[in-house]
């Protein structure tokens, strides 16, 4: 199973923001010549309001579409599904296309979290292009969904396990709505909204979970694709916790060290291999407050594991990147105060997210997008012994070798990336990977852009992901993390590669 990081798509905000800081460079970008065969047709605005509730896009014009929640089953309803459209400025002229942007998550509002930072981000190429931004079901305008197992940041505190129970517990809640939140029903929401203002393509942009996203969208609808932008980006079908994330983590210690010139990339990780088997052998604990409560977690090697990997599964930060180096230092002398210090606030911030609400983030939508598309070393038809039974035959042939500086079990577990976190969801017959093996994917132009410093989705991934394409450009980029929107030349690159049509 690959799920983004719980706060990838909030941090993936940040990339987007970045697009604020290069418009010069852009407005080059904004006037490269686009060849008559490549254009596309403006969206429609009839029909839509205005968004009187989105202050910050006062020329957006908003609109709902009642979708059913299974195209399989039109009896069981329909979901509101949401969305802004931000037209083009120069009405002089005819518009060039439709920017149509995904955050990431699964779980995360495109409209009130990410829009006003799309559209400034865009901005650049917003006098002949619309920025067209569209919830996701389950979150923000179309239909949030909250099970009461997830509701709040309780989930943040606990252990492993009972991480496991409280997200079966939300499958068991969604009750007949559980296979209703997979993305190619998502994809195809998209399409409906796409029809409905009457656009003939799209120039679709993904970060993080949206480069999962977009590539279904695009084996779904094929002649309705311009362009494809993917920023820290994975393959669907391709599962990347494992050994090609850690060996990324590995590789990403050593370059912050190497560049900075105030570590040795192999003491630190020699130093976080001894704290892993310190705390493996001998938790402890950290209380973390939070909204005026302590809580009394637990810090073993799975919670140290899960704050170490973040601190590489987020926009590139030099001065969380040498802390975590500096507290596995400290606890190599017995102590452990900086790394509690860590995990202080990476709980903290994890909770944050949890509290947004499902008008901006929806931790169900989030698991129920995940246990039905993601793969799994077991069966949901199956028994949960014979489930676990499974798994952990899986997992018995993972190389501890291959996992330095952490243990296996402790790495493929790790909050947010657990393997086996829907262990407990119920049976979903429906539940598969929303892009068929050996489906292919349209010949359209492609972009995939890594960071040289994301441990989330690594450059490897990003490889694969552009492989999925019969001709993709991958590029990666030096001192970025998660993801290359946060660099000033990766947004640079995205807007010319959309004007132009072409890498």
């Amino acid at each position: 199973m690959k799920k983004a990081a719980l706060v990838s798509g909030l941090l993936a905000l940040s990339s987007v923001a970045a697009l604020t800081a290069v418009g010069s460079s852009a407005e080059a970008a904004k006037r490269t010549t686009v060849a008559p065969a490549m254009t596309a047709s403006p969206a429609t605005v009839a029909g839509l309001q205005p968004c009187e509730d989105l202050a910050a896009l006062p020329t957006a014009r908003c609109g709902v579409l009642h979708l059913p929640l299974d195209r399989r089953n039109p009896a069981k309803g329909t979901t509101p599904i949401g969305f802004a459209l931000i037209p083009h400025t120069d009405t002089s002229q005819p518009g060039l296309g439709t920017v149509v942007p995904n955050p990431g998550g699964p779980g995360d509002s495109a409209i009130d979290l990410a829009g006003d930072k799309f559209a400034a981000g865009f901005a650049p190429l917003s006098d002949r292009r619309d920025l067209l931004l569209i919830d996701p079901r389950g979150v923000g305008r179309s239909g949030p969904i909250t099970c009461p197992a997830l509701a709040g940041p309780d989930r943040t505190f606990v252990g492993l396990e009972r991480q496991r129970t409280l997200i079966g517990q939300c499958g068991e809640q969604l009750g007949e709505r559980l296979g209703d939140y997979g993305t190619a029903a998502f994809a195809d929401d998209i399409d409906a909204v796409r029809a409905r203002l009457g656009v003939d393509r799209l120039d679709l942009v993904g970060v993080s979970y949206g480069t999962y996203l977009m590539p279904v969208y695009a084996q779904r609808h094929p002649t309705r694709v311009r362009t494809i932008s993917l920023a820290g980006a994975y393959a669907v079908n391709i599962n990347p916790v494992g050994t090609g994330d850690l060996a990324a983590f590995r590789r990403a210690v050593r370059l912050v060290c190497q560049r900075t010139q105030k570590c040795s990339g192999t003491t630190v990780l020699d130093d976080i291999a001894a704290l892993a088997k310190r705390l493996r052998a001998n938790p402890t604990r950290v209380d973390v407050t939070y909204e005026g409560t302590t809580h009394d977690v637990v810090l073993d090697e799975w919670r140290m594991t899960s704050t170490a990997a973040g601190v590489y599964s987020s926009a590139a930060d030099t001065g969380s990147e040498l802390a975590l180096a500096s507290a596995a230092a400290a606890a190599r002398r017995g102590n452990l105060e900086p790394l509690r210090e860590l995990v202080r606030k990476d709980l903290t911030k994890s909770a944050e997210a949890l509290s947004y609400g499902s008008q901006l983030y929806s931790d169900t939508l989030s698991w129920a997008a995940t246990c039905h598309d993601y793969p799994r070393d077991f069966d949901y038809a199956d028994s949960l012994a014979t489930r676990r039974a499974h798994y952990d035959r899986a997992q018995s042939r993972l190389s501890t070798e291959d996992f330095a500086p952490f243990s296996p079990r402790a790495w493929v577990t790790r909050a947010n990336y657990d393997t086996a976190a829907c262990l407990n969801w119920p049976n979903d017959p429906t539940a598969r990977s929303p892009l068929p093996r050996g489906a292919k994917l349209p010949n359209v132009p492609v972009l995939v852009l890594s960071g040289d410093l994301d441990a989330n989705t690594p450059s490897a991934a990003g490889r694969q992901a552009a492989a999925q394409f019969p001709h993709a450009v991958f590029k990666e980029y030096k001192d970025v993390g998660h993801t290359p929107g946060t660099a000033p030349e990766g947004v640079v690159d995205i807007l010319a590669f959309i004007a132009a049509g072409r890498a």
